[in-house]
């Protein structure tokens, strides 16, 4: 039986179930969109930091060209190259350089799945993407990275849509009650999705949307909302450092 289950937070992760798993890593607002906008754009990588720390210290070692990366309270840090908008990442920036980054919640989530047998990156820009690759896994783990710590419903919808996919198009099962009420989460979403204003409408009634609302970030709303607008799959070919490149 090929099954699917969400973790609604990171925290919540039974960890003895990740070593045989395809761990999902899901932060919608922004980090995930962020990544598969930059290796859509060129980025030769993207290397995943916990800390400010260890994002300088990645930095340092390398010895081609690289953008330092990331947000603090979804804000630019600063005396790094790039902040966590989407709209940062054009080609004629990212292309061909190593993306060193850090944020608030998506790259602590990737180090909570580290002991996972497999990791990717899900964003609605990639949706169908990332349902395909889950679709070869026996085992799927939709990882919600939440927003300082509390469940938030960008996650969630997007969770619900790869699950809805999974169960009702490649035969997987699901017991978990996490993935079901992601899965109402996303229906009530699901005939609008296709216009991003009208989804952007959607994440704007969340913790995230609510916060990049707050801080003069509301464009990435729409921005982050173009379901299928990249084709291929941010997954992790390093463990340590915690580095994705196109699948």
């Amino acid at each position: 039986m090929k099954s699917v289950s969400v973790a609604l937070l990171p925290s919540l992760i039974q960890r003895e179930s990740l070593a045989d798993c395809t761990a999902v890593v899901i932060d919608v607002l922004r980090a995930t969109s962020v990544i598969a906008t930059a290796l859509g754009n060129g980025a030769a990588g993207v290397i995943a930091c916990e800390s400010i720390d260890q994002a300088h210290h990645q930095a340092a070692a390398l010895t081609g060209a690289y953008k330092l990366c990331g947000e603090r309270g979804g804000l630019p840090i600063e005396g790094f190259d790039l902040g966590n908008s989407p709209a940062e990442y054009p080609r004629e920036v990212i292309a061909d350089k190593t993306v060193v980054m850090t944020t608030t919640n998506g790259t602590r989530a990737l180090a909570a799945v580290e002991t996972a047998a497999d990791v990717l990156t899900a964003s609605f820009l990639n949706l169908s993407a990332a349902s395909d690759y889950c679709s070869q896994s026996a085992d799927v783990l939709l990882v919600c990275a939440g927003t300082d710590g509390q469940i938030s419903g960008e996650d969630v919808l997007l969770a619900g849509a790869i699950a809805k996919r999974l169960i009702g198009g490649h035969g997987f099962e699901t017991t978990d009650d996490s993935a079901l009420l992601a899965i109402a989460a996303w229906e009530a979403a699901e005939p609008v999705a296709a216009d991003p204003a009208q989804l952007a409408e959607f994440l704007a009634l969340s913790k995230g949307g609510r916060n990049l609302q707050r801080i003069g970030f509301a464009d990435d709303l729409q921005r982050v909302a173009r379901i299928d607008s990249q084709h291929h799959v941010p997954r992790r070919v390093s463990r340590n450092p915690c580095i994705l490149r196109c699948e």
